[in-house]
């Protein structure tokens, strides 16, 4: 191995340290709270050896939510690779966001914070990846509108932002509300998502 890969590959291994060990600080701390002392102390290194990979605690926040964005959009791809009708497939990516959620409530609450009006960060690298999950499901509108299983009435640009909205409003309040609903409302989160999914469903296709 030569030394500057062995570089790039120390360089990589210490920025995933980092990360790691913002995520723990993050969820112990919370995101408002935690500085970059915190982070720089779970990760054993200095504020100066930080510094050098992360200028701030924001653009260390931007990097969790490109993997967290990257992770959902990878699994996205998986869901429709297989066969299916246009909308079975969209409703799939629905089903697929879902259980990322479940399994990475942590992560969504990084692409949460991101959407939040009080975030002052705006970084083309999280629009890019925004952009690619957007156009995937453009393309499996276009699919569904062309085998026949998806209204042809619904624009789709405008049904693709409403989809990904309410999909999203429905993640946040399972995440923030979820306890709260099992414990007091006797809500069951799986028939709750079953029931929006159905919802989704029946307004998006196509009359026989």
């Amino acid at each position: 191995m030569g030394v500057q890969e062995r570089k790039q590959r120390e360089k990589v291994y210490r920025e995933e340290s980092i990360l790691a060990a913002a995520k723990k600080v993050f969820l112990a701390k919370g995101i408002v709270v935690a500085t970059i002392d915190d982070i720089a102390a779970e990760a054993e290194l200095g504020k100066g050896t930080l510094y050098r990979h992360y200028r701030s605690k924001e653009d260390i926040l931007l990097a969790i939510n490109e993997q967290a964005l990257h992770e959902v959009h990878k699994q996205f791809v998986q869901a429709v690779a297989a066969p299916g009708t246009g909308l079975e497939k969209v409703l799939r990516i629905t089903r697929t966001y879902y259980a990322f959620v479940i399994a990475n409530p942590a992560y969504f609450g990084f692409i949460a914070f991101f959407e939040s009006p009080f975030t002052s960060t705006n970084a083309a690298t999280l629009y890019e990846t925004n952009n690619a999950i957007h156009a995937l499901m453009q393309d499996l509108w276009r699919e569904g509108m062309a085998d026949g299983s998806i209204r042809r009435d619904l624009k789709a640009d405008l049904m693709v932002n409403a989809i990904w909205a309410s999909s999203y409003g429905m993640m946040q309040f399972i995440v923030s509300k979820g306890p709260h609903l099992s414990e007091h409302q006797h809500v069951d989160l799986n028939e709750l998502f079953e029931t929006f999914l159905a919802w989704l469903e029946s307004g998006l296709r196509s009359p026989v």
